[in-house]
């Protein structure tokens, strides 16, 4: 094979046509030298510069157009990044015919060039690579370097629990988030401390974030929430500042999807009581503790009833047979809740 003859200056040197022998069009003295020197021959030199222009738009799944995704030359360091309205352009040298596509939290594509000119892709999201990604305050996170500090709990989590407040049905999931109900009372609200108490006087309460705006989880209807995240440490919060300082709870409730109307109707119905408490003395066991009490303090037994109670009342409910047991009156009767949840979602292209 012909080889390239080296350059004598800047500018292209052109060897003439010879019968029998190949005509070489050289490189310009941009090209690297050395590789002129080492025998680089000049249909080489001609196969890269005879690349092609390569144009498109990459979209999602839901036809949105992708920003920053990375388009690149297969075996190559060759490539570019989409712009605001997804649009990229490039160019392939020749003897390259794969495009390899790549953005977080999507699957990586492989696309095959062959005579096209204008190639434009959809891409799919990757629900493993979003779990090995964490979104934090400042950019994101591979979730192992996280080392526990945010934990995300999905709608199944919440749902599974039969209870109104949200924070409940997280009880006991969440490592480090100590949810503790104040009384048995149903209906109860809940106690939160994330990673013990950092304050004496202060609230030790942490964030809530209900769809990027500051609220309340009691606002919410549990069967409603997407997601559930929950920030512990300084790297997770900082945006926040002061107001993270007790931790960041961010409930991301869900959205309307494109396509027809669905209706959601859940309901529930539950009861608690009947717990097995020590019940307390009634007729003759509670009479002869009050007799005993009587001689431990006087030396004797009492003569009659009327000395025992000194309370006529006392006295009138012992004769009639009266009897109550407190204990019963307090906590044995059953109480009952009742939940009822309808909702309708929706949406067109604009607006869910």
């Amino acid at each position: 094979m012909k080889k390239c003859p080296k350059p004598l200056g800047y500018g292209i040197r052109r060897t003439p046509v010879v019968l029998g022998l190949s005509a070489a069009l050289c490189m310009p003295a941009a090209f690297s030298y050395a590789n002129v020197d080492n025998g680089m021959d000049c249909e080489s030199v001609l196969s890269v510069m005879q690349g092609k222009t390569i144009k498109g738009q990459i979209l999602d799944e839901t036809g949105e157009s992708m920003i920053g995704v990375s388009v690149l030359v297969k075996g190559t360091t060759i490539g570019t990044v989409t712009d605001f309205d997804g649009n990229y352009t490039l160019e392939v040298p020749s003897g390259k015919n794969i495009l390899e596509i790549s953005y977080i939290g999507y699957k990586t594509k492989e696309i095959t060039i062959g005579n096209n000119s204008l190639i434009n892709i959809k891409m799919e999201p990757d629900t493993q690579a979003l779990d090995e990604v964490v979104v934090i305050g400042y950019g994101t996170v591979k979730k192992r370097d996280l080392t526990g500090a945010v934990a995300s709990m999905k709608n199944e989590d919440v749902t599974v629990a039969p209870t109104s407040n949200v924070m409940e049905a997280l009880q006991g999931k969440i490592a480090g988030m100590d949810i503790v109900k104040s009384s048995g009372q149903v209906g109860e609200d809940v106690s939160i401390l994330l990673r013990g108490s950092r304050s004496i006087y202060g609230s030790n309460e942490p964030l809530f974030i209900i769809d990027g705006i500051p609220g309340s989880y009691s606002q919410v209807n549990p069967s409603d929430i997407e997601s559930v995240d929950v920030l512990k440490d300084a790297s997770s919060t900082a945006i926040y500042g002061s107001a993270g300082a007790n931790g960041v709870v961010i409930i991301t409730t869900k959205r309307g999807k494109e396509g027809k109307a669905t209706v959601n109707f859940d309901a529930y119905y539950g009861f608690s009581g009947s717990p097995n408490y020590k019940h307390g003395y009634v007729g003759d066991e509670w009479v002869n503790y009050q007799r005993e009490a009587y001689k431990y303090k006087n030396g004797d037994y009492p003569s009659d009833m009327s000395a025992l109670f000194g309370n006529q009342d006392y006295t009138d409910a012992y004769n009639a047979g009266k009897w109550i047991d407190w204990i019963d009156e307090a906590s044995g009767n059953t109480a009952t809740t009742q939940k009822y949840s309808l909702s309708v979602s929706g949406g067109s292209e604009k607006t869910k």
